[in-house]
């Protein structure tokens, strides 16, 4: 039993939990006074051991507010390029306070190779960022040789700032990308006539980090719960590399110190050593195969604990699951319970696919 590492080729790289905002609704509880960065030796050393290891494609560089790492960003980037890497940087674009400046800062992530810029645009950006700026990043990336240039928006109930604002503000038609679509591989993307793909990603809003202090009225609520007892693809599949040097199961929460997502840490540790162990952990191949609700589900069936029935999204259910210590002695004490049934479940997925081949006589 266990999970391929980097099936889909990318490491993140949460540069800093340090950023120029402080939004309401930020997953990492980033702020201007935390500091925590990681240094460009360290982003070198874990690039060097992933490409070694296993078939790393994409470096994606975020926070925080990635920017902050300053010139080290930069050698960063580089040395992806250097060495045939792809490249994403996700950005508030609080550095685009001009056209002029905007223009200045995209000529030089290209020298150095940068492939694809996403910019977060929503409410909780605009007290901080003006909208200005993403205008003025918007246009500079116009024909400057992207493989994708990507706004990232997120929005709850009555919130402003939507797909359609956004469109109307910058006055062009431009392809809209959720979750459900890039599952499925992108569908409905394609480039523009310079050949770089101009998208805005969707996604709606969550009950985690600073957003769980908002009231429930800023939320679309998900009648059918069981909609959300889906798998997690990017459990391990996905590794992030945090500020202080560990290794984080996804991107979906912050997770040092969670006590099933933060995987290890890579000063003590190599990555191969920190994936070989992830990939055959009980619960994050639970995560995996069968998805953080039906955990939450079998914590509820086996203690006296409940979860919330109002998620909004399947992220917040792994946050409010693995860092409840007392959930998660529950599914250690069950371990093989829980392993019968990620056999059962991949039992069924192989049986399945085998009948589908017989049927299409491959």
């Amino acid at each position: 039993m266990s999970i391929t590492p980097l099936i889909n080729g990318s490491l993140n790289i949460v540069t800093t939990d340090g950023c120029t905002a402080r939004c309401s609704h930020c997953l990492m509880n980033c702020t201007p006074n935390k500091k925590n960065k990681v240094k460009f030796d360290q982003i070198q050393k874990c690039v060097d051991q992933a490409k070694k290891n296993y078939e790393l494609k994409l470096v994606v560089f975020t926070g925080g507010e990635s920017t902050l790492l300053g010139e080290d960003l930069f050698r960063a980037i580089r040395y992806c390029t250097l060495n045939f890497l792809k490249t994403r940087l996700v950005t508030n674009a609080h550095w685009a306070t001009s056209l002029e400046r905007a223009q200045r800062y995209i000529e030089k992530y290209r020298s150095v190779g940068l492939s694809e810029i996403n910019f977060s645009v929503d409410d909780y950006h605009e007290p901080f960022v003006p909208l200005e700026n993403i205008r003025n990043a918007w246009l500079a990336c116009k024909g400057a040789g992207f493989d994708s240039v990507v706004l990232a928006n997120s929005h709850g109930k009555n919130d402003k700032i939507t797909p359609s604002f956004i469109q109307q503000f910058l006055g062009e038609n431009i392809q809209i990308s959720t979750p459900e679509t890039r599952t499925m591989g992108d569908i409905n993307s394609s480039p523009s006539e310079d050949g770089t793909t101009y998208q805005i990603y969707e996604n709606t809003l969550q009950k985690s980090g600073r957003a769980e202090a908002f009231d429930d009225n800023k939320f679309d609520t998900i009648e059918n719960q069981n909609d959300l007892a889906c798998p997690c693809t990017w459990a391990v599949n996905d590794p992030v590399l945090s500020p202080i040097g560990h290794l984080w199961a996804c991107c979906g929460i912050p997770s040092d110190n969670n006590p099933i997502l933060d995987l290890g840490d890579t000063n003590k540790e190599k990555i191969k050593t920190i994936l070989n162990r992830a990939s055959k952990d009980v619960l994050l191949n639970a995560i995996h195969d069968l998805g953080p609700l039906k955990l939450c589900q079998f914590v509820e069936d086996h203690s006296n604990i409940k979860f919330s029935k109002e998620f909004c999204g399947v992220c917040e259910i792994c946050s409010a699951l693995t860092n409840n210590k007392k959930a998660v002695q529950i599914l250690r004490d069950n371990e093989k319970t829980i392993s019968a049934m990620i056999r059962a479940k991949r039992s069924v997925a192989e049986l399945s696919n085998l009948l589908s081949q017989n049927r299409t006589g491959k």
